[in-house]
């Protein structure tokens, strides 16, 4: 369902509780549609209520949603990103998209993702402390001492943030409110990012109201964007701004462009600034200034390569590829992973030399960090190869993975990434099996073990 929109105009007959999950920012403009139909605007001060589903109590969505408004007409309670409908499954998930956006610096993302993590583990944010049984706990799984540290630290930022969970919710309760009747004229709608319709709660729902799926229409290929989804979206945006889009630019931006809804909708605001007085987006334009999308697809498998993990990388490889990576966009990626190790190797013998141990923890890489940019302030500028620009900890991941690539190493790869780019451009083999070339380049980073 692209746009996420209630089917309340063909006839059906409006709900009163909805639960809009998938895409966030579909999931945002589908209950945006939502209250503008149920609500005047000089009525949402008053009587529209937005409560944090990461820190959701019970008892006040259920006083809000029975308890009769002083003020007349209809109301809206809006619980925001909430847990309640996820299984324990989607921990891992969540947690994969936590480290992720953790590494790429997206704070609130990574904020957000671990409320929901321990609002999916009931335990409250109160009994969140740097020892690391809580992280086990939370987590589900086996970590390894970086990932519990990023996820001390990620815990530390939550809290600091203000952000609270109160431990575990009365799901039977919300079953109860779900099923029974409301005043007149009040609707409570709940987003969540994913939801387990093995679930009670979740049945129940789809008994007595609507679940409303937020999904970007994929192409069959799974390349991307469905096309004619993407067109009409990119097309409805620069209209709004009174610009246009050349074919020819319209074909550069969908090359480019992914599955996130959010970063397209960013990518086209920036676009339609750049553009000015002009009206007509061209080709250049796009090559110019829309971000490629695909940068951070391949987080999964190039950390998998930089471990050293063969059979991870063999999996991450082939989700990328049945994902619709293009092979030549997974080389680029590998390749300027090793360039970034290569300045990495370079900095552990200059500026790292005096302080760099092997085997060092993050706690002890911050205090050398504050002594080398000291000594050593990083640039003003956008290059990707200035590491020190990077923050604390990304940049400790690359410091600690170089140290497992020796010099004569990292050049034999580059090497290696190299022939894999000319076959892939030139060979009959790419035309018919380019994941073979991508295999084979793996196994040369990473050779099995002799066990």
């Amino acid at each position: 369902m692209p746009n996420a929109d209630v089917k309340e105009s063909d006839g059906e007959q409006a709900a009163c509780v909805y639960v809009f999950y998938g895409d966030e920012f579909l999931v945002k403009e589908a209950v945006q549609a939502l209250i503008a139909r149920s609500l005047d605007s000089d009525l949402r001060n008053t009587n529209l209520i937005v409560l944090d589903g990461g820190s959701l109590r019970v008892g006040d969505l259920v006083s809000h949603a029975l308890t009769p408004s002083l003020f007349p007409g209809p109301r809206v309670v809006l619980v925001e990103q909430t847990a309640l409908f996820m299984g324990k499954v989607e921990r891992s998930h969540v947690l994969q998209n936590l480290f992720e956006a953790w590494s790429q610096e997206r704070r609130d993302a990574a904020l957000t993702a671990f409320g929901r993590l321990l609002a999916l583990s009931g335990i409250e944010s109160a009994a969140v402390t740097r020892e690391p049984e809580w992280v086990h706990e939370v987590a589900g799984e086996k970590l390894d001492a970086d990932q519990m540290t990023a996820l001390q630290q990620i815990a530390q930022a939550f809290l600091e943030s203000g952000k609270r969970v109160e431990g575990p919710t009365d799901e039977a309760t919300v079953e109860e409110l779900v099923s029974g009747s409301f005043p007149e004229g009040t609707v409570v709608v709940f987003t969540a990012a994913a939801i387990d319709r093995r679930k009670k709660l979740v049945k129940a729902v789809e008994k007595h109201g609507r679940l409303v799926e937020c999904a970007v229409g994929k192409d069959r290929r799974g390349v991307g964007m469905e096309r004619a989804f993407f067109d009409q979206r990119v097309r409805e945006e620069l209209g709004k701004a009174n610009k246009k889009i050349a074919h020819g630019a319209l074909e550069a931006m969908y090359a480019r462009c992914g599955k996130d809804m959010r970063q397209l909708h960013s990518e086209l605001e920036k676009l339609a600034a750049y553009l000015g007085s002009r009206v007509e987006v061209t080709r250049a334009d796009v090559e110019e200034v829309f971000t490629d999308f695909h940068e951070s697809v391949f987080y999964e498998l190039t950390g998998a390569i930089r471990a050293g993990d063969l059979p991870r990388s063999l999996i991450a490889l082939h989700e990328n590829l049945s994902g619709g990576a293009h092979p030549l966009q997974i080389v680029a990626a590998i390749a300027n992973e090793f360039r970034r190790l290569t300045v990495a190797r370079e900095l552990l013998f200059t500026v790292f030399r005096p302080y760099w141990k092997p085997g060092m923890r993050y706690e002890s890489f911050i205090e050398v960090l504050g002594q080398v940019r000291d000594e050593r302030r990083p640039k003003k500028s956008k290059e990707k190869l200035d590491l020190l620009a990077l923050k604390e900890y990304p940049l400790y991941l690359y410091m600690r993975d170089a140290q497992r690539f020796p010099i004569d190493k990292l050049i034999g790869i580059m090497e290696a990434i190299l022939e894999a780019d000319v076959s892939l451009k030139s060979s009959r083999l790419s035309r018919t099996a380019p994941g073979a070339i991508l295999e084979n380049l793996l196994f040369r980073i990473c050779p099995p073990s002799r066990t």
